[in-house]
């Protein structure tokens, strides 16, 4: 078996990450990657399977890694018995969950950005689902005697996810982006409160 160039691999999914954040994965071309990094296409197939296969290798790590991060601050906050714990909880896991997208950003632009066609395009949605999940039982569990509409908890949880998907999206930096999720920290504590009824 020929035994495979120093950097090629790497070449190759620098070129193919490069590819999938300029067109999305739809519209990217093997024939460009295989052009840019100077591997056949027939060793892209070799290597990968298709298309499908490079784009997962670049993100099934970094998508794998966060599912763990969020189940597990998910998990964290339903073991708890006080609404501050809870809260406590969750802010830390908006910090660690921050931090781990800001350390693989080019991974979550491709997730969030440019998957569609991909079975990642559906990550965000698996994420606000565990989200919205979670937050029924939270707004039951806390509630000082208020009912709140399950419509009501599946809108605030897609909106949480896309506060993180705009910034990715708009390509913030870090220290920006903790400085808003600050702000919206503060602003979805005063909202929770009043609608649990804890004011």
């Amino acid at each position: 078996m020929r035994k495979e160039s120093a950097g090629v691999t790497e070449a190759l999914l620098k070129s193919a990450e490069q590819e999938f954040l300029a067109h999305g994965f739809h519209d990217a071309s093997l024939r460009r990657i295989s052009a840019e990094s100077g591997v056949s296409t027939n060793s892209i197939y070799t290597r990968f399977g298709d298309k499908a296969g490079l784009f997962e290798t670049l993100v099934k790590p970094a998508a794998d890694g966060l599912m763990q991060i969020y189940m597990d601050s998910v998990q964290a906050a339903s073991d708890v018995s006080e609404v501050t714990d809870a809260i406590a909880c969750g802010n830390q896991g908006t910090d660690d969950v921050l931090v781990y997208i800001y350390e693989n950003f080019n991974a979550f632009r491709l997730i969030f950005c440019c998957s569609a066609g991909t079975e990642y395009e559906t990550y965000f949605d698996r994420l606000a689902g565990i989200e919205e999940s979670y937050y029924k039982k939270f707004a039951v569990q806390f509630s000082a005697g208020e009912k709140v509409d399950d419509f009501f908890i599946h809108v605030i949880c897609r909106t949480g996810w896309q506060y993180v998907y705009e910034l990715v999206s708009h390509n913030m930096d870090f220290e920006k982006a903790k400085l808003f999720m600050d702000d919206i920290r503060k602003y979805s504590y005063a909202g929770w409160k009043a609608v649990l009824g804890l004011t």
